[in-house]
């Protein structure tokens, strides 16, 4: 209980910082710090795979990708997005509105944790299978993972002006 109650705040915290700040970079560095937040507490409550995954795939993976996309495609001023974020705030924080009244009355029912008759696997039974038998699933995401890099290159790279003469 004590590692929730000090990570839960951090993640918060690195989590709105995500959200808040208009400059991409440094929303998508506060991103990978509230997904290291998340994993270390994966890890201080006792799930061992699930936070190395999560530092392996959504830090070590997934939040390094975004800060290198943007740093490829860096377009300057943000001034115009941190006005625009500042008139859509109300707007925002009505939609998410729904999302803590939905996690009460779950919680206030006492939601399942678990799924009974769901089949329990170690993790030397999971690794198998993920890198046997889900081995194309796990390749198709990297080349997709792949793809979406390249194209954002493509897509926000500045127009060349034509120097034929």
């Amino acid at each position: 209980m004590i590692p929730l109650l000090i990570l839960a705040p951090l993640i918060l915290l690195a989590a709105v910082g995500a959200v808040w700040k208009a400059r991409p970079v440094h929303a998508a560095l506060f991103l990978a710090l509230a997904l290291s937040f998340t994993a270390v507490l994966y890890l201080a409550l006792g799930a061992d795979f699930i936070g190395l995954v999560q530092f392996m795939v959504y830090v070590g993976a997934v939040a390094v990708l975004i800060v290198f996309s943007l740093l490829i495609i860096h377009r300057g001023d943000e001034s115009e997005e941190a006005a625009r974020r500042r008139r859509a705030l109300p707007l925002g924080l009505l939609c998410a509105l729904p999302v803590p009244v939905v996690i009460l009355a779950a919680v206030s029912r006492g939601a399942p944790t678990t799924v009974e008759g769901a089949p329990v696997l170690s993790v030397r039974q999971l690794g198998t299978l993920l890198f046997t038998t889900h081995a194309p699933a796990v390749i198709a995401v990297v080349v997709l993972l792949t793809a979406v890099m390249v194209g954002a290159a493509l897509l926000a790279r500045e127009p060349q002006p034509d120097r034929r003469p």
